[in-house]
């Protein structure tokens, strides 16, 4: 269940009197499809965890350092001292990640995309995003952009940039229908963004085997991923077509996938598959990936 704080509850005429609570310091940023909507009323983890598998959306990515770079609204100053609001502005950020090249790589991927909607994630774990006219909540429509990567030179610098734009139609919202909300069983500044992980075939695939062992590592880090041995979380591709791998062991990143009797010829490959969504949820941690495709001899 999501709670709306009563501090964000807004009406038609301005009540600006009375006690009003202070917005904490913005830590993260949630990049979601723009086709999610969260119903406050039935909101769960499972849920959230839905959409996630799906790659509807990406997580939480800690923002390293932020400024704002608005368009103002336009005005018409009239000969008679009035003045005339012709176009409200944008709301415009430049994010920095200070991130390796692994990271701006996978970043790129998001420049000029209009496929997101974003959620801003405070401090306190509570998000920041749009109610609808139905009640559900959303995220912010924006527009995407990437910078140039730099890397450091000095003491401090280098990272990556991400130029985030709200979509015009989003205005509205993040001017005068934005809400503040929290979960009952979620802490979203601790909603990790999806791991890349790359799987290494390890043994030689030869015919007749029915058991393939692989490694298991951060796609951007030296180091192994453990605990994924759900075995309907895996699949192993046979010439472009899906089957089950019917048991997992592992050993320090290393996993032995059982799996039908390869034949020789065959191009073989694993990957993460959950009933045909490609993220592998594990508590508050999120995988995804397959390995490169080999032939069995």
């Amino acid at each position: 269940m999501l709670t709306i704080k009563k501090c964000n509850e807004a009406g038609l005429i301005a009540r600006l009197g009375g006690m009003f609570c202070g917005e904490e310091m913005v830590t993260g940023v949630i990049f979601a499809d723009r086709r999610v909507r969260f119903d406050p009323a039935t909101f769960t983890k499972t849920i959230l965890d839905g959409f996630i598998q799906k790659d509807w959306i990406i997580g939480t990515v800690e923002i390293d350092a932020a400024e704002d770079a608005d368009v103002d609204p336009g005005y018409t100053d009239l000969a008679n001292g009035k003045s005339i609001k012709n176009t409200d502005g944008v709301k415009k950020w430049n994010m920095t990640f200070y991130k390796n090249s692994c990271f701006q790589n996978q970043l790129q991927k998001l420049d000029k995309s209009e496929r997101y909607s974003i959620f801003l994630v405070f401090a306190d774990g509570s998000v920041i995003g749009q109610q609808m006219k139905d009640g559900k909540i959303k995220g912010f429509d924006a527009r995407l952009f990437t910078g140039i990567k730099k890397v450091k030179t000095a003491a401090e610098g280098g990272g990556s940039t991400l130029r985030i734009d709200l979509a015009p139609s989003a205005m509205k919202y993040w001017q005068g229908q934005a809400v503040v909300f929290e979960a009952d069983d979620v802490a979203f500044d601790e909603l990790n963004p999806v791991t890349a992980v790359s799987i290494d075939i390890l043994s030689a695939l030869t015919a007749t085997s029915t058991t393939t062992k692989v490694k298991v590592t951060n796609m951007c880090a030296d180091s192994v991923v453990s605990g994924l041995v759900t075995a309907d979380n895996w699949s192993m591709r046979r010439n472009g077509d899906l089957e089950p791998v019917t048991a997992v062991a592992e050993l320090n990143g290393d996993y032995t996938f059982t799996h039908a009797a390869l034949t020789a010829n065959d191009s073989i490959s694993f990957e993460i598959d959950v009933a045909g969504s490609p993220v592998y949820v594990l508590d508050t941690d999120y995988y995804a990936g397959k390995s490169e495709t080999e032939k069995v001899a």
